[in-house]
């Protein structure tokens, strides 16, 4: 399991925060100014190669420069986030090349691996961290140098589901493990390229699947099932996928129906996710 080195961890946090929504995009609006992110809004770094600049971003004029420091070896910063029953958490990632590994995940206050997106030179997939697994798993996704990218993350500790998306598409579905993350950590492993992270978002998307339930009930019956599981839905569905722990799609349908029969499948717990209407639920289904 990979961990984090902390040198610190602050008990209180600053953040840029309204309505259940923190926004860092390194702005002087927010506080923040150029040179090293080290003890700036409550951000520690290992190095002074991790920098406020405004040499590109994607929300305002600044981002976070992470510069290969030549030491070829891991280096990192990390800040304090909010957790929420179900946490959104978004940031804009740019890569200068393939020479270094690059990383941004979140970790528990001990420094424990919890989500992970990880960019290797030692592969052209963008690889992510499954705790069902406790292990690292290569997507399906290839990435590029020189492109912004949005990464999100979607930690539903109701539901037991971890969800990675690149570019607002899902590429990865797992169940969680630990759920009591507070720590943002960027990291890079020197070896010549650079990267930057920007419009760092994280939201409280309970009060959002609340508010989508009172127009959109979404339930599931029978569960546990051996067989046949059925779902109440007002929307028109469009399509229905079934995923193992592994976060592998396993069945799929796209004929409108509002049941899938998952007698095949081996005994466990899966995910549902129901796309209607360009929204796109879940529930655990248990098949026994």
């Amino acid at each position: 399991m990979k961990k984090i080195l902390l040198s610190f961890f602050a008990t209180s946090a600053i953040f840029y925060s309204v309505n259940a929504q923190t926004k860092i995009s390194f702005e002087s609006s927010e506080g923040f100014t150029n040179g090293n992110i080290d003890g700036q809004k409550d951000w520690d770094a290992a190095t002074s190669y991790f920098k406020v600049s405004n040499n590109r971003a994607t929300d305002g004029v600044n981002s976070l420069y992470i510069q290969d420091d030549g030491s070829e070896d891991w280096s990192n910063a990390y800040t304090t986030i909010p957790s929420y029953s179900k946490t959104e958490i978004s940031a804009d990632v740019y890569f200068d090349g393939f020479d270094s590994d690059y990383a941004i995940g979140l970790y528990t206050a001990d420094g424990d691996v919890v989500a992970d997106f990880w960019l290797t030179y030692q592969s052209w997939n963008v690889v992510v961290y499954d705790p069902a697994q406790e292990t690292y798993v290569e997507t399906d996704l290839e990435w590029d140098s020189t492109t912004w990218y949005s990464f999100k993350a979607v930690i539903d500790k109701a539901n037991n589901t971890l969800e990675y998306y690149v570019n607002g598409d899902v590429i990865y579905s797992t169940t969680l493990g630990a759920t009591d993350f507070s720590l943002l950590d960027v990291s890079i492993e020197n070896y010549g390229s650079d990267f930057n992270v920007d419009n760092i978002q994280v939201k409280d998307a309970t009060l959002a699947v609340s508010e989508a339930g009172k127009k959109d009930i979404f339930t599931i019956y029978p569960n546990p099932t051996a067989d046949v599981v059925n779902f109440d839905l007002q929307n028109k569905v469009t399509s229905v996928e079934v995923y193992d722990a592994a976060g592998k799609l396993v069945k799929s349908v796209k004929d409108g129906t509002k049941s899938i029969n998952i007698s095949s499948l081996t005994k466990g717990s899966y995910i549902l996710k129901v796309n209607a209407d360009n929204k796109i639920y879940t529930k655990k289904v248990i098949k026994k």
